[in-house]
C-alpha cells in the first residue's frame, strides 16, 4: 500500500530498536535523511558526557541570512519497551497503533518526521526562508539529558518549537514545571527476625511512618509529588537495616516547591530522630521551569501559522518536562507543539494519521510565516 512520505518514515523509524542511551541506529538513519535534504549537520559530544552511544544531532538548512532563523526540536530516544515495535495502520480509524504489546514510539518519532516533512514541503515550494535549525536530542526520557548538555553557542535561532507534546494538532505548550528528584536512605539495624527482633530497627517501618505523614500526589493546581520506587531488605528473617525511597516533586511555583521539599526533609528527619534511625537525603534538580507569555513572538508566530491551516490555536501549561525547559534556560524561547499522539509510554499509545500529516504542514507553515516576520 502506498502511503505519504511522512507516514512511510514514521513506520520505518518506529521499528528501529531504540531506547535512552542507545540511539545510535536511529541517529544514523536520520543522518542519511538529512544528507538527502542537503542539510549541514554534526553530532555533538553529549553521548560521551552521559554514558550513551550517541550525541545530539544539530542540523541546519541554510536560508536567507536577512530573514529570521527558526529552530525545531524532537528527541530520538523513547521509553523502554518489551520487544520489537510492530506499527499497525488503521486508516479507517485515522490512527496508527502498535500491535498491542509494546509502545508505539510516536513519542517522539512523530516529531522527527514532522520536522523532515516540513522542510521538504518548503524546499518543494521554493518559498523564501531564513536558516532552519534542527536539534534531535538524546536521553530526553531520562531527565532531558541531551538538551542539558547541548551547546547552544552555535545555534543562531532565538525561537524554537519542540515537537514533543500529546494532544490534538493546534495545541501549544507554553509552560512546564521545575522538577526535583530525591533519594531518601533510611538506615536501621539488622537483627534476626525470629530470635531477636527487639534488637533490630526496621528501616521499612521507619520509612513507612514518614511516608504516611507526608502529602503526595496533587498538592495544588501547580504542584505534584510522587514516591515512585521503594527498595530494601534482604530476607524475611532479617530485620531490614536499609531502605531507599526514590521520589520526585514538580511545580510551576518555585516557592511552593521549595516549601514542599523542606517538608519532606523535616518529616523524615523528625521520624528518624524519634525512632533512632539514620538518614540521608540526596536532592537533584532535573530541569528548571519555563513560562512563555501568550503574546510572546514564538506563540504569536505559531498561532498565525496554525490559522493559515484552518486550525484554532490553543495554549496550555503542562505538568511534564520537555527539552524546551533547558532551551529556555539557555536563552532560546521554546514552546511545545502537539503532534497528535495519545497514550504515550503505554501499550495504548496511538498516533493520529491526519495529525501527523498536519504537523508536517504546520512545520512548513511556521518556516514560511517566520520569513514574513511577526
Amino acid at each position: 500500500m502506498s502511503y505519504p512520505t511522512i507516514l512511510q518514515e514514521f513506520l520505518e523509524l518506529v521499528e528501529i530498536p531504540v531506547h535512552s542511551f542507545k540511539e545510535r541506529l536511529i541517529a544514523d538513519a536520520l543522518k542519511v535523511k538529512l544528507r538527502s535534504l542537503g542539510m549541514d549537520f554534526q553530532e555533538d559530544d553529549a553521548g560521551s558526557k552521559i554514558g550513551g552511544d550517541c550525541g545530539n544531532i544539530v542540523a541546519r538548512w541554510n536560508g536567507d541570512p536577512r530573514l529570521p532563523a527558526v529552530m525545531f526540536s524532537a528527541h530520538m530516544d523513547r521509553v523502554a519497551n518489551p520487544g520489537r515495535i510492530v506499527p499497525v495502520v488503521r486508516e479507517d480509524e485515522d490512527r496508527i497503533t502498535s500491535a498491542g504489546d509494546t509502545i508505539l514510539a510516536a513519542d517522539d518519532v512523530s516529531g522527527i518526521v514532522s520536522i523532515l516533512d516540513g522542510i521538504r514541503r518548503v524546499k518543494a515550494s521554493g518559498k523564501p526562508h531564513g536558516d532552519v535549525e534542527c536539534v534531535f536530542s538524546v536521553a530526553e526520557e531520562v531527565g532531558l539529558l541531551g538538551a542539558l548538555h547541548l551547546d547552544v553557542s552555535k545555534i543562531r535561532s532565538r525561537t524554537a518549537y519542540v515537537l514533543d507534546c500529546g494532544g490534538p494538532l493546534g495545541t501549544l505548550v507554553r509552560g512546564a514545571p521545575t522538577q526535583y528528584t530525591f533519594l531518601v536512605t533510611v538506615t536501621g539495624l539488622a537483627s534476626h527476625a525470629g530470635m531477636a527482633p527487639e534488637k533490630g530497627l526496621n528501616a521499612i517501618s521507619v520509612g513507612a511512618q514518614a511516608l504516611a505523614s507526608l502529602r503526595e500526589g496533587r498538592l495544588s493546581p501547580v504542584t505534584t509529588s510522587n514516591f515512585g520506587i521503594i527498595s530494601g531488605g534482604k530476607a524475611t528473617n532479617i530485620v531490614c537495616d536499609r531502605l531507599e525511597i526514590k521520589g520526585e516533586a514538580r511545580s510551576h511555583d518555585e516557592g511552593e516547591l521549595k516549601a514542599y521539599l523542606e517538608e519532606v526533609d523535616a518529616v523524615f528527619r523528625e521520624v528518624c530522630r524519634a525512632r533512632g534511625a539514620g538518614l540521608t537525603i540526596d536532592w537533584h534538580l532535573e530541569y528548571p521551569s519555563f513560562s512563555v507569555s501568550e503574546d510572546d513572538p514564538a506563540v504569536v508566530l505559531a498561532s498565525r501559522a496554525m490559522r493559515t491551516l484552518g486550525l484554532d490555536p490553543k495554549t496550555e501549561i503542562s505538568g511534564g518536562g520537555q527539552d524546551g525547559n533547558h532551551f529556555n534556560a539557555k536563552g532560546i524561547t521554546a514552546v511545545g507543539v502537539a503532534t497528535g499522539y495519545d497514550g504515550v509510554h503505554t501499550e495504548r499509545e496511538e498516533q493520529s494519521i491526519s495529525g501527523l500529516v498536519g504537523c508536517g504542514e504546520l512545520v512548513a507553515a511556521i518556516i514560511t510565516e517566520s520569513a514574513s516576520g511577526i
